[in-house]
Order: structure tokens, then sequence, then C-alpha cells
């Protein structure tokens, strides 16, 4: 699990959930549009393969269009939309990964490293394909 000294988190999960582009240019997780949010990232993942796992855990795994599905519906019980928003992808999380909202900050950030990296390979995945 990745240790994240208190009072780092909160950049931590912020950065997950933003883009991945550097000040330099220089992407960190992978060359895939680097402008989109990790919400954004898992809509397209869904779109070009639902059935590619996106969270996977000992007895769990989750696909990419179970995960959006269920943003979606968060989404659309908390504002009305239908674009995956920050909000409603961690709520989708909380709802569908035992023992997330247990695991604090910490856990939330490693989830969130996971999937941004799982979304980035689906999609450099299509894009090669």
């Amino acid at each position: 699990m990745i240790d994240v000294a208190a009072g780092e988190w909160e950049s931590n999960v912020a950065m997950q959930l933003r883009s991945q582009k550097t000040g330099t240019g220089r992407v960190r997780v992978s060359q895939i549009d680097d402008t989109r949010t990790l919400g954004q990232l898992v809509g397209a993942a869904a779109a070009i393969a639902p059935g590619q796992p996106a969270i996977c855990k000992p007895g769990l795994t989750i696909t990419f269009g179970q995960l959006a599905t269920s943003a979606v519906g968060a989404v659309g019980a908390m504002s009305g939309g239908d674009v995956i928003d920050d909000s409603a992808l961690t709520v989708a999380l909380m709802m569908n990964v035992p023992g997330l909202a247990l695991s604090g900050p910490t856990g939330l950030a490693a989830t969130l490293i996971s999937l941004r990296v799982q979304a980035s390979v689906a999609l450099a995945g299509a894009e090669r394909a």
C-alpha cells in the first residue's frame, strides 16, 4: 500500500482525480490524452473496453462497464447530469469496493492510482488494436 504522510493525502487524491500532465509536458502515467480527469478516463475506458477489469482485489473484480454504470447512476442522483465527475466516481467506488471507506484516505489514494493505471492501459490497448 502507498504510504502517504498525514496532510499529503488530500493532494494525492486530488492529483489522481485530475489530469496527469506535468509542467514539463511529460505525462506521469501514459501518453493517453493527459488532459482528462479520472472520471473521463473511466468513461472512455468503459466505452472502449467495458469488460476489462477496473478494480481487482482478492475475490472481487469490477469492470469499467460496471464502475461507469454505477458512477452515472450516482451522478444522476446527485446532480441530474450524465458526466462522471469526481464525486460520482468516489461514490461509485465506495459503494462497490468493500472496505474502501474503512481503508481511509491512503486506501482511496491507492485505489485511485490503480484505477488511473488500469484506465490508461485499457485505452492504450484500444489505440494499439
